[in-house]
């Protein structure tokens, strides 16, 4: 199936008016009424609110989402890792004035509650059956554009996030939360994402409704909206009241190192990272041609990496992360045969600086956009796709946007071997910023 969302029709509605009559039967039309106007597909409410409009009445589910543009950080010092989510969380969690926690009142509805925090954004999504699309959006606006933050919300919010930041740390995210510290002067991505269980812990109530009451406000608020839904459930939020009208939130500044600063850190995954500095989000071409090198070179199983590595005992991953300004490119490479691994990476990296053959350019063209492609199948992706583009200022290049004739699969479609290599060679040439993870040193030793 594909991805890309059906566009929103216009349905054209006549009435026809038949009347009996003794001794016959006339038969009377009523004045044609001027079809109504389909909501489009992007705007902005009465309330402030920017949203997303993308229906597929062929899905089976419906996708809530809200996104805020807010540094995972928090505003201002010191800089608390974890806090959006947290905050995030703990609104989830809370009771508000309706009485029952959103989390557990989408539960009820048979959908399910998720959080996403990103070093610039956030994300609440509710994925529910499309008789209760238009109640979740009534639900989820109203009590995060008032969000209630209790002690039992936060404590909630606080065990699923020490939980979260432990997995996370035996996982290449541990690697690649690292990177930002190399490649970053300041800002969140330097600061870090996922967080400590002791950090987390200490992150006090004040802070969290502070925080809660800034990032989301109405006019900061992306409402995103997919699957199997219409425009009727922008009503509820249409002009809901807020807090006093103001403008969102500035883009976050994220301040490059002018050389990378190498990194070691102990932690529960050791393995290394590598990093570069990409395009922005604006540079468009670019920015895809270094997905498409992502892909190609790091695709699980079909990669010129993991073709590479054989049977090797090794994990590597690796990626473009398309933010505002600047872009970033990161390679994490962990297991056993890690150090036999990163010479193949830096061949890897070193070839797609030459133009690859046209044979094996549109075998990988076509690999990528398939898998790009198979991402985008439900409505939660669909709407992930959208919330990401659209907080980082490029909703027209969502690649869900259009579909294969929409601007980002027409880039793709542009892109060309000596492209691709000049992409590589301009972005991925310079020495990368690089991290080392090591296991903490046992206890009565020394490393």
């Amino acid at each position: 199936m594909s991805g890309a969302p059906t566009q929103l029709r216009a349905a054209v509605v006549a009435a026809l008016f038949v009347c009996a009559a003794a001794g016959g039967a006339l038969a009377q039309t009523a004045p044609a009424q001027p079809a109504p106007t389909p909501a489009p597909a992007t705007g902005v409410l009465p309330s402030g609110v920017t949203y997303e409009l993308r229906p597929d009445p062929a899905q089976r589910a419906a996708a809530v989402a809200l996104w805020y543009r807010a540094p995972s950080t928090g505003f201002g010092a010191p800089a608390a890792p974890g806090l959006s989510r947290l905050a995030a969380a703990t609104v989830a969690g809370s009771a508000p004035i309706t009485g029952t926690p959103l989390g557990q009142l989408v539960e009820r509805w048979g959908g399910r509650l998720s959080v996403a925090a990103y070093p610039d954004s956030v994300a609440v999504t509710a994925l529910v059956p499309p008789d209760h699309a238009a109640q979740a959006v009534r639900a989820m606006t109203a009590d995060y554009f008032a969000p209630v933050v209790s002690a039992a919300g936060l404590q909630l919010a606080q065990r699923d996030a020490g939980e979260d930041a432990i997995y996370r740390s035996f996982g290449p995210e541990a690697i690649e939360d690292a990177l930002g510290a190399a490649l970053f002067a300041d800002g969140p991505l330097h600061d870090g994402l996922i967080g400590t269980v002791t950090g987390l812990a200490g992150i006090k109530l004040d802070r969290v409704r502070a925080f809660a009451e800034r990032a989301f406000r109405p006019s900061n608020a992306i409402l995103v909206l997919t699957g199997n839904v219409d425009a009727g459930v922008l009503a509820g939020v249409a002009s809901r009241a807020g807090a006093a009208k103001t403008d969102p939130e500035s883009a976050v500044a994220q301040t490059p190192r002018a050389v990378p600063a190498p990194v070691r850190r102990e932690g529960n995954l050791p393995g290394t990272g590598l990093g570069w500095i990409g395009p922005p989000i604006s540079t468009e071409a670019d920015a895809t041609a270094l997905d498409f090198v992502a892909d190609a070179l790091f695709a699980p199983r079909t990669g010129v990496v993991a073709k590479a590595l054989g049977t090797r005992t090794v994990l590597v991953t690796g990626k473009f992360v398309t933010y505002r300004n600047p872009g970033i490119f990161l390679v994490t490479i962990s297991g056993d045969d890690a150090a036999a691994a990163r010479p193949l990476v830096d061949k890897a990296l070193a070839d797609a600086a030459k133009p690859m053959s046209q044979a094996a350019f549109e075998a990988a063209r076509a690999a990528f956009v398939y898998r790009l492609l198979s991402e985008m199948e439900t409505p939660a992706d669909v709407a992930d796709t959208y919330g990401w583009y659209t907080v980082e200022g490029a909703p027209g290049y969502a690649p869900a946007e259009g579909g294969t004739r929409g601007r980002y699969f027409t880039l793709a479609a542009s892109l060309t071997p000596s492209a691709v290599a000049q992409a590589v060679t301009k972005y991925l040439s310079a020495p990368p910023a690089v991290v080392t993870l090591v296991k903490p040193a046992a206890k009565g030793t020394s490393t």
